[in-house]
Parts: structure tokens; C-alpha cells; sequence
């Protein structure tokens, strides 16, 4: 070995010392110790319920009880009939210009749009929003008229105002919330 570097003990060498060392042994445990390996698999359980399967149920009548009118030989298992969806000739709102906020509608320029958009429903009044709002993310023109087309139907009442907000202002609001940054929003939330 060199001159300038220490000798190291090698770790296998058995280095004399003053007390004598005791090997370490191992505590046997009693075989019932309660604790048990898993040794079987875990009993497999399906990712996804089973659809609801109509079942067709045979009905038969005994003569000696009077026949029910109409009945139904076909059992499904439906909802209750309080959270049935409302019946399609139930009248639906017709949206005005006072809800919606916008007076004027504007024949759609699919060249402002992003290609392949399309608008729906009431579209002249959804794209003079969106040029009024001067929206061009296709994110946040996807944003206004999902908002824009539900709140001229169902408009929003504020109680502490007593005023009716406009479908087109509530969409440009939420519109504005989702550009801003997370950090900021809750900043304005602490403010207030």
C-alpha cells in the first residue's frame, strides 16, 4: 500500500477486542402466532354494474279474479316516478330578447368560428355574443354557448338585487373566471 493513504481493517477480518462478542440469535416464534400469509387470490369484482335487463314476465290470470285492464307483460326495472325525466309535450320556455341579452342577432361567419364548430339552437343570437364578447378560444366559445343557450331558457333570478341576470351576461362572467388564473380567483375570494 501507499505511504500517505491509512490502512483500513478489511470488515471480514476478525479484529481482537477486549470483551468477547455474542452472536445475535434469531427469537424463535410459536407457530400460532395468528399471523397468516395471504396465500389465496382476492375474489375478482366486476369494474362495471350489469345494465338492467327487461325481463319478460308471462301473466296469468285465474279465472276467479277479475282481469286487470291493460296489463303490462313486460317487467323493467324503472326509476321511481318521482325522478322520471318530464314528458316530451311539456311546454318549454321560449327564450326573449330580455333574457337573453342580446336585441339583435347576427347571421353566423363560420370564418370567426373554429372549424367544424357548429352552433345550434339559436345561433344569429350565440354569435352576436360571442362577437360582442370578442371570444376567439375555441374553449371559451364552447364555454359562452353551452352557458348562453341553457340560461335563455332558465334564466337566473338574484334574490339580494331583485333583477333578472341576462343569459349573456352570465356566460361573458363565467367566461372571464375561466381565463383567470386559479391563484388569482382565490385571491378575490379572500377579499371578499
Amino acid at each position: 500500500m501507499n505511504n500517505n493513504t491509512a490502512e483500513v481493517p478489511n470488515q471480514m477480518e476478525v479484529v481482537p477486542s477486549a470483551a468477547p462478542v455474542k452472536p445475535f440469535v434469531v427469537p424463535e416464534l410459536p407457530q400460532d402466532t395468528g399471523l397468516k400469509r395471504k396465500t389465496a387470490t382476492a375474489p375478482e369484482v366486476p369494474a362495471k354494474k350489469p345494465k338492467e335487463v327487461e325481463v319478460e314476465v308471462e301473466v296469468s290470470v285465474p279465472a276467479a279474479v277479475p282481469e286487470i285492464p291493460n296489463p303490462s307483460p313486460v317487467y323493467t326495472a324503472t326509476p321511481s316516478p318521482s325522478t322520471e325525466p318530464p314528458k316530451p309535450d311539456a311546454p318549454r320556455p321560449h327564450p326573449t330578447p330580455e333574457t337573453m341579452g342580446i336585441k339583435e342577432g347576427m347571421d353566423p361567419d363560420m370564418s370567426r368560428l373554429p372549424k367544424g364548430f357548429k352552433l345550434g339552437n339559436l345561433a344569429r343570437e350565440k354569435y352576436a355574443g360571442i362577437v360582442m364578447a370578442d371570444l376567439h378560444d375555441r374553449y371559451e366559445i364552447q364555454i359562452y354557448c353551452r352557458l348562453f343557450e341553457h340560461f335563455s331558457y332558465y334564466p337566473i333570478y338574484r334574490f339580494d338585487k331583485d333583477e333578472w341576470v341576462t343569459a349573456h351576461d352570465h356566460a361573458v362572467r363565467e367566461v372571464i373566471r375561466f381565463r383567470t388564473p386559479p391563484k388569482i380567483l382565490w385571491q378575490q375570494a379572500r377579499r371578499s
